[in-house]
């Protein structure tokens, strides 16, 4: 049997363009207005497009105890895959290169800012996609900001 979603969804037309009708309008609107969304319907098709932009798998979707579990495969240090939320700094710096790759010139502050995250650790983060050679630093240190490597 399929997994049934809020309001008849499946994880299936999670992955296409389809209408999203939240549980608390009320509590979306605040969201919405608030910044913390840009819209809703879209985060499973962003989600789905940044993964494949870096390289990644579409995570996969099932059900749990009544709720909707969303599980990434992420590469880990030895280019094999690891599957689960254990890691470490490699969730932050593929969310960083995907986030990069979508958002290309932004700055250190705002992509902080972006992530919660302190300058420090994103400066740390830049570090490593700087040495892979994934990303690169284009402007002046006042106007600049990073892009993906061409």
């Amino acid at each position: 049997m399929p997994l049934i979603l809020n309001f008849g969804l499946t994880p299936e037309m999670l992955y296409k363009p389809h209408e999203s009708k939240p549980w608390n309008p009320w509590i979306a609107r605040v969201f919405y207005r608030r910044g913390l969304i840009e819209t809703w319907g879209r985060g499973t098709l962003r989600i789905a497009s940044l993964m494949l932009s870096a390289g990644l798998p579409v995570p996969a979707l099932h059900e749990n105890s009544g709720s909707v579990v969303m599980t990434f495969k992420l590469p880990d240090q030895r280019g094999g895959v690891n599957v689960g939320v254990n890691v470490g700094v490699n969730v932050g710096v593929n969310a960083l290169f995907a986030y990069i790759q979508a958002n290309p010139g932004h700055r250190t502050g705002e992509m902080a800012a972006s992530f919660k995250v302190t300058k420090r650790t994103l400066e740390r983060w830049l570090k490593q996609l700087r040495e892979a050679g994934k990303i690169v630093f284009i402007g002046s240190p006042k106007t600049g900001g990073y892009y993906p490597e061409q």
